[in-house]
């Protein structure tokens, strides 16, 4: 059976008994007092850990080659020259990549 899923974020990463976790999502329409998007979870796609780094190796390949670099918005210009960090996530500890 294939079925295709459109998924326009990561909402959550983590790593658990071997196995690499993403749990992906969509913007559902609707937004938080601050006005960021809400998302909801649609599909979780769960790789191998062994298997994890050469997919994403291929999917950046792939990204790479068949899509132009995508601009930053203001806001995440402005993010950026904040200096906002990021840390790696583990063991149900969500995390938000940027697009």
């Amino acid at each position: 059976m294939m079925k295709q899923i459109f998924v326009d974020d990561i909402l959550h990463a983590f790593e658990s008994e071997g196995n690499l976790h993403l749990v992906l999502g969509i913007v559902n329409g609707n937004v938080n007092e601050a006005g960021n998007d809400l998302r909801d979870a649609v599909v979780t796609l769960i790789l191998p850990n062994n298997r994890a780094t050469v997919i994403s190796e291929s999917l950046l390949k792939a990204i790479n080659a068949l899509l132009t670099p995508v601009e930053k918005t203001a806001n995440e210009s402005i993010m950026a020259s904040e200096g906002l960090k990021v840390k790696e996530e583990f063991l149900g500890q969500g995390v938000r990549l940027p697009a």
